[in-house]
Formats: C-alpha cells, structure tokens, sequence
C-alpha cells in the first residue's frame, strides 16, 4: 500500500485500538500489515479497511499482529524487589500479615509479568490475587495456556521460576515449560483495552487494587490517551496503592493526581492517603519527590465504556469532572429508575447530559415512556460520548425492538469490535442475529455467552443486564442454543 492508504488504515487501528504509531515505526508496521492482508488474500486497502470494520476474526488477526509483546519473567527485577521489600511490607503494616494483596498486570501480554508476580509474593508467602489483561484475544489464550519456551526466563528470570516449571516437550529450537498449577491458580485473564472507558469496573473485578503494573505499553499511545488512562488507573487504585510503569514509558507525573515517589529502586507512582509519609518513613527509608496535587484530566465514568468506531471527523473528548452535585442527581435518579419512576429519573437527569452516566439513565428511563424519543436521545448522544458501550448496546436494543436489525447488528457490532468479552452485548448480538435468519451466527454468538459466564462466579451480577447473574445468564443462553439446534435440525 502507499503512503496515503497505510495512512487511512493507521486512521482506523487507531480509532479502533487507540494504539498510535510514530513516524520511525510506519516502515515497520506497513510491513505487518501488508503480510497480513497477502495472508488473508485482500489486495486493497480499502477492502481490508472494511474487513476491519465488520469482520470480528480479522480484527482480532490485526489487533495480534500489532501488538505483539516483548515480555519475558521478572523483566526489570528492581521493580520487582520493590514490591518484595516495599509494597508487601507496607501492606503488611497496615494491613496484617494475613491480607490479600490485590494486583492487576495491564497489558500482561502472554502473561509472563503477571506469573512473575504470582512467584514472587509465594516465595514471600503473601496471598495474592491477580488479573491479567491485554488488548489480543490470541495473547491472552496464550497467558491461560501457560506454556513457555526457554526466551521466556532470559536476563537470569530461570534461577527464580524453575521451582514452579513442568518441562512439557522439547523441540530442536528450545524447550518448553508449562507453570505450576500452584502458581497459576492465583492469576486470571481477561481481554481489556485501557484506550477504552471501560474500567473501573468493580463488577468484574476491575478496581480496588493494592498494586497495578502497567509497562511498555503507554509508550504505544498519543498524549491525551495517556493522560485518560493514567486517570482511570488512579481510579482503580485503593488509597495508599501503588502504579508501577516501565522505565521507558512516558512520565505520568502531570497526568493525574498520583504522587511521584523516589526510591532506590526506581520512580514510581503512589495514590495518596494520609498515613503515605509516615509509612515511608518506617518501611525502606524511601525519599518521596515533590507532591503536586494535579487536576485529573479526565473523569471516570460510572457507566462501563468503550471507545467505538467513529469518524475522523468525530474525536473523542474526556468527560467533563463529576462534581458532588452530579454525584447526588445520579444517585437519585438510579434511585428513581429502579422504583420504576421513570419520568423523575428523566428530569434529574436531563440537565446532566454532558455525562455519559447520566445519558444511560436517561435513555434507559425514556425507553419506559417514548422508545423513539429514547432512540433519538441515545443516537444524539453517542455523539457527545463516543466511548460509552452502554450507549451502544442501549441504541442496538432500541433498533432490535423497533424491528431495524440491520442497523441494530452494525450498531451492536461496534461494541464487540472493541470488547468482545462483554456478556451482554454478545447476547445481544446473538438475538439480531436470531431475528435476521442468521442462526449459525446467532448460536456462535449465544455460544460465546455461555463461555464467559462460565468464567464467572455463578452469583456475579453482568454489567449492562437487569441485576441478572452470571447462572441465569448462562441458562438462557443455553435456552436460546437449545431453540436454534431444533431449528437447525428442521432445516434441508
């Protein structure tokens, strides 16, 4: 392709993805993407553009292709030793010896950060819960498989891991080694894009963390994308917790409202609360840098979220800060939408729009009352958020009760384009489907579901639903393969 295509389609990964690629790196990833496309056969960039937009399996073929992760176990050992010889004691002290120490690997890769974690809190007997994230589908069943070659422990990394290794087989190229179950039962996996509003989500276990490691991953994002997920990150820290970035990433010191805090192992970034001074001061000897309290840039949504594809002409802005006013209306008004007074939670809400979270209730609230106002309000305001995936799956509901199930599957089809671990969309996407006559593609999609929730705690609640459960969800799925099977059977 040439240098005005591979711009179009760098236009579209990066509205997709939120992934940006400096101009040394454009040789490089024009190589990629050419393999690509010579591998699935497309000849035209605008084809394969549009392959990108409407076919989930080559979206996830890209999204592979441009995010492969150079990883490898205990990658920058002085971050590690301080979590071994300042995180965990830290906690300790506050906590007890007996605590959890809850940590997330953002953009974990293959996984090899997060197991490394997992090891070194079981050689310190520290109890541990883990999660794991990362953009590529493929990248995250290779982190659930465990599996690893011999380039996986370089840098000294074996001397620590061997204990917990199972050698499998061995090729001519390299051995390979599968974790101990020991280990891996501390650590799960889910797909997440931190370009997107999705998080903090409690929910599914998105939030409340003692320690996140987010590195060699910001480098790969614009400024104003950064700046947004260092925000969300913060969020997702409980007070006093610890964001540890790698040392090439790009500085988070104006980003947010994290204290930087020097040590002798590095720089690192600190959620603050009251007690931060004098812990430092009795648990390493630590020298806190300067304490600026910087305005977040940007506000996190009470609503799930993630970022659709959108026009060029049609950038998305962060939130405009919550306020504690905002705060009391949402409260009142999810108050009156679960009474069922629906005409009260649209009039607290209809001076809030600018909010994302506000727009959900609305539209949920005049969905009960007028469904094409609803419509109408829900399509306006996806223009004003395009980061809400609620909103989305809002409008695609509304299309497929207003009998539009081509636009409902294009609309409902953003959502899974970015988060195609969300149970709800998927559900929904395999009842369009129903509707239409694609009953393969429905069972695929119904499939999908009863595969996630199966991945959940049964009681866990799914996000987007009416306070449905993981179990019931399933079940219902189930319902809906057990009809298309029958269907199927009928069918010449």
């Amino acid at each position: 392709m040439n240098d005005s295509e591979l711009s179009d389609v760098l236009a579209v990964i990066q509205q997709r993805t939120g992934l940006s690629f400096r101009s040394d790196q454009r040789q490089s990833i024009q190589r990629t993407l050419s393999l690509l496309m010579q591998r699935l056969g497309i000849t035209r960039s605008a084809d394969f553009i549009a392959e990108i937009q409407k076919n989930a399996k080559i979206y996830d073929e890209l999204v592979d292709e441009i995010t492969v992760g150079e990883t490898y176990f205990f990658r920058e050992p002085k971050q590690f030793d301080f979590i071994r010889h300042q995180i965990i004691p830290e906690l300790r002290s506050r906590r007890g010896d007996s605590t959890i120490l809850r940590a997330w690997s953002a953009a974990c890769a293959s996984g090899e950060e997060a197991y490394s974690l997992a090891i070194l809190c079981q050689q310190e007997k520290q109890h541990l819960d883990v999660l794991g994230t990362d953009l590529s589908v493929e990248s995250i069943a290779k982190a659930r498989r465990a599996s690893y070659r011999e380039w996986s422990f370089r840098g000294g990394a074996m001397s620590q891991v061997a204990n917990h290794l199972m050698q499998t087989h061995a090729s001519k190229h390299s051995e390979c080694y599968e974790l101990s179950k020991q280990v891996r039962r501390h650590v799960r996996f889910q797909i997440l894009n931190l370009a997107t509003d999705q998080y903090p989500n409690p929910s599914v276990g998105i939030g409340n963390f003692d320690l996140i490691l987010c590195r060699n991953v910001l480098i790969y994002f614009r400024r104003e994308t950064i700046d947004a997920i260092a925000s969300r990150l913060y969020e997702c820290l409980v007070p006093g917790g610890w964001l540890i970035t790698a040392s090439g990433d790009p500085s988070l010191i104006h980003a947010s409202n994290f204290t930087p805090v020097t040590t002798p192992y590095g720089t690192f970034y600190q959620r603050p609360n009251v007690k931060t001074a004098a812990q430092l001061s009795t648990t390493g000897g630590t020298q806190p840098a300067s304490r600026t309290s910087v305005r977040s840039p940007a506000a996190k949504s009470q609503a799930p979220a993630a970022e659709p594809a959108k026009s060029a002409d049609t950038p998305a802005s962060p939130s405009p800060p919550q306020t504690p006013m905002h705060t009391r209306v949402m409260a009142e008004a999810r108050q009156s939408l679960a009474a069922g007074d629906y005409a009260a939670a649209v009039r607290l809400t209809e001076n809030h729009l600018q909010h994302p979270d506000a727009c959900v209730v609305h539209v949920r609230s005049q969905a009960h009352l007028d469904a094409a106002a609803a419509l109408q309000t829900c399509s306006q305001a996806l223009i004003s958020h395009p980061l809400a995936t609620e909103l989305h799956y809002l409008r695609a509901r509304l299309l497929m009760d207003a009998n539009e199930l081509d636009e409902a599957a294009r609309t409902i089809g953003r959502a899974l384009f970015l988060d195609r671990s969300d149970v709800m969309s998927q559900f929904l996407a395999g009842s369009i489907q129903f509707g239409r006559g694609q009953w393969k593609v429905a069972y695929r999609h119904f499939e999908t579901v009863l595969k996630l929730c199966n991945q959940q705690d049964p009681q866990a609640l799914i996000p987007f639903s009416k306070q449905n459960t993981a179990a019931v969800t399933a079940a219902a799925a189930e319902s809906q393969m057990t009809k298309i099977r029958a269907l199927l059977a009928k069918t010449p």
